[in-house]
């Protein structure tokens, strides 16, 4: 069966991680650009992993030790990657007693939640999931979507949404609103992914002219 694909804010939010390996590291790596704080706990701990702590601001935490049930107080989500099977089972156990989110490295039926394959651009995130069959396809169209995303355009999500509630001050018909959001994305993509605070209240002005000059139109026509 497909998986759902939640979208969630993990500014934050505590994460475990059981293991301290590559696939741990992978699983770092990845989450640090999402903001949670991250404890990983391992007898054994990367040196990669040890340099991402120095430059994490405080936002890993890494233990050199077992894991022990006593890990999970507190913790939002988890994920077993220990490389024991055993053990990595258990703390899916343990975590789903719990009813908290937990991904086991490699075994599927063990998760409550996979790791897509991920393209990020600033706010812009696509997650691709094959719901566990084929990671290898996932990984395939992961590269090909990747190609399909102009450049700048995590740039110019930001810009634009620092302008959205200037349109909602300005513009009360939502039909406006849509063609003016739909205006400023294709003419940032033109642009190279940049859309100024000028073009856009200049766009607002000239989309309520003509919505104001469709709207006498009709009511003389009406007459």
């Amino acid at each position: 069966m497909a998986y759902f694909p939640f979208f969630v804010d993990l500014e934050g939010k505590n994460c475990l991680i059981a293991g301290g390996g590559m696939v741990a590291y992978r699983k770092v790596c990845v989450l640090m650009e999402y903001g949670p704080v991250i404890k990983v706990v391992a007898p054994e701990i990367l040196s990669s992993l040890e340099e991402l702590d120095h430059e994490s601001g405080g936002k890993l935490q890494l233990d050199y030790r077992k894991f022990e049930a006593s890990d999970l107080e507190g913790m939002d989500f988890a994920i077993a990657a220990t490389g024991d099977e055993a053990l990595n089972r258990k703390i899916s156990s343990l975590c789903k007693e719990r009813n908290m989110p937990v991904n086991v490295v490699d075994v599927q039926e063990e998760c409550s939640f996979i790791f897509p394959a991920l393209i990020k651009e600033k706010n812009i995130t696509i997650g691709i999931s094959t719901g566990g069959s084929s990671p290898t396809i996932a990984q395939y169209l992961k590269r090909k979507f990747k190609q399909a995303v102009p450049e700048g355009f995590g740039d110019l999500a930001q810009q634009l949404k620092s302008y959205r509630e200037i349109v909602k001050e300005k513009v009360a018909d939502v039909s406006v609103r849509t063609d003016i959001f739909k205006t400023m994305v294709e003419e940032g993509i033109r642009q190279g992914g940049t859309y100024t605070r000028e073009q856009a209240n200049e766009l607002i002005e000239r989309k309520l002219a003509e919505d104001e000059g469709t709207n006498h139109t009709h009511r003389n026509q009406e007459k």
